[in-house]
């Protein structure tokens, strides 16, 4: 059965409840496409983390907060999903730069990650869908 790995920003380990640029560490789960279960196996540390100033979303300066979300993002690449309480367009982009997607979803994390092996499904569907419709 196929596996995926979600990252959540949560400071109390059920609900996910933290803005990207403020998580400090992300709670690493693996779920089972197939049964919807998933387990804990890691909380990942960011490299360096915005210390939530900024009211404009570039924590004062541009490029160190690029060079800051790079980082983070570099370091959640080996994952599919990020989840969070709210993400900005410079994080979502710089997480799809190295293919993880990235959704704002303010939820109990089981709930969220249902959410997503149902998202999963749809996509999957719908590309075999396509596929049988394109091969006639």
């Amino acid at each position: 059965m196929a596996k995926y790995k979600v990252a959540v920003a949560t400071n109390d380990g059920v609900n996910v409840n933290v803005h990207f640029g403020h998580a400090a560490a992300f709670d690493i789960y693996e779920v089972d496409e197939a049964s919807g279960k998933y387990e804990k196996i890691e909380v990942r540390l960011k490299p360096e983390h915005c210390d939530g100033s900024c009211g404009d979303g570039t924590c004062g300066q541009r490029e160190v907060q690029h060079s800051s979300m790079y980082a983070a993002a570099k370091n959640l690449a080996d994952l599919d999903y990020v989840l969070c309480e709210q993400l900005g367009p410079q994080a979502i982009q710089s997480l799809a730069r190295f293919n993880v997607r990235a959704f704002d979803i303010a939820l109990p994390i089981s709930e969220a990650i249902a959410k997503i092996n149902i998202y999963r499904n749809k996509i999957a569907e719908r590309a075999l869908r396509f596929k049988s419709n394109h091969n006639d």
